[in-house]
């Protein structure tokens, strides 16, 4: 009857250290799951801002278009001014 005692606490100390193994790798992934939660809201806010702009240049040559008509030379400033304000951009990070 003694050695099943032991048996008993042998069997709850290995359980609990198991336990807390397992809660310790659940919180490590908890937090690395946050991390890259943080950086794919940052990422969506930064796409949605660039949606935003090019949305505006749209709107912006389609206003040309209708007040002077179709020309060639609108198209290859607005696809010059994709350029500039992307490398305007880089340069305040």
């Amino acid at each position: 009857m003694g050695t099943s005692f032991i048996h008993a606490d042998i069997f709850f100390f290995v359980t609990t250290i198991a336990v807390v193994l397992v809660s310790l790798f659940f919180i490590i992934v908890l937090v690395y799951l946050v991390k890259i939660l943080s950086d794919v809201k940052e990422i969506t806010k930064q796409v949605k801002e660039e949606t935003m702009l090019v949305r505006e240049d749209i709107e912006v040559l389609r206003n040309d278009i209708k007040n002077k008509g179709f020309r060639i030379g609108q198209l290859w400033t607005f696809f010059r001014s994709f350029g500039k304000r992307k490398t305007s951009t880089r340069s305040k990070k």
